[in-house]
Order: structure tokens, then C-alpha cells, then sequence
């Protein structure tokens, strides 16, 4: 596993400690925040590791469900906030 799929999935397993905080302070700019880390997280990732042409078949299988995950945990994120997600980004 590389650094940059280490720190998205590092994100992805704070998402409910993330809520929780957020509800328990009753602070929105917690998730937005985190949706916001997140994003910018995978993104680094996506432009420096390969997903759809990665040719280790393991690899490109684990990366597209981190990309799933990922994108589910800021859809998530979002929902909560009252933004809508893009379909497209």
C-alpha cells in the first residue's frame, strides 16, 4: 500500500468519529472540513497513483473501491450539510 492510499484511508475510517464530533458540538465546519480534507487527499492520490490503468489487476481492484468509498464518504458528507454532490467532479 502506498503513502497516498494510506492517507485517504486513513480519512475514510475517521468519517464517523468526524460525525460524531460534529453532532455532539453541533459544529457543521467539522464536516465540512473533513469532506474538504478528504477531497483534496484524493485527489493527491489520484494524481500520483494510476486507478483504471494501473496494470497489477489486486491494485487497480483496490483502488477503484477506495475511489467508491471515498467518493460515498463526501457524498455522505455533503448530504448531511444540505449541498448537493455533483455528478461529475
Amino acid at each position: 500500500i502506498w503513502p497516498e492510499e494510506r492517507e485517504v484511508l486513513q480519512l475514510i475510517y475517521k468519517r464517523n468519529e468526524i460525525l460524531e464530533a460534529a453532532a455532539n458540538q453541533y459544529s457543521p465546519a467539522l464536516l465540512a472540513n473533513y469532506a474538504y480534507d478528504l477531497a483534496k487527499t484524493y485527489n493527491k492520490f489520484y494524481h500520483e497513483r494510476q486507478v483504471l490503468n494501473e496494470p497489477d489487476e489486486q491494485a487497480r481492484l483496490f483502488r477503484l473501491q477506495l475511489s467508491q468509498h471515498t467518493a460515498n464518504c463526501i457524498s455522505q458528507a455533503l448530504l448531511l450539510l444540505g449541498i448537493e454532490m455533483p455528478e461529475r467532479m
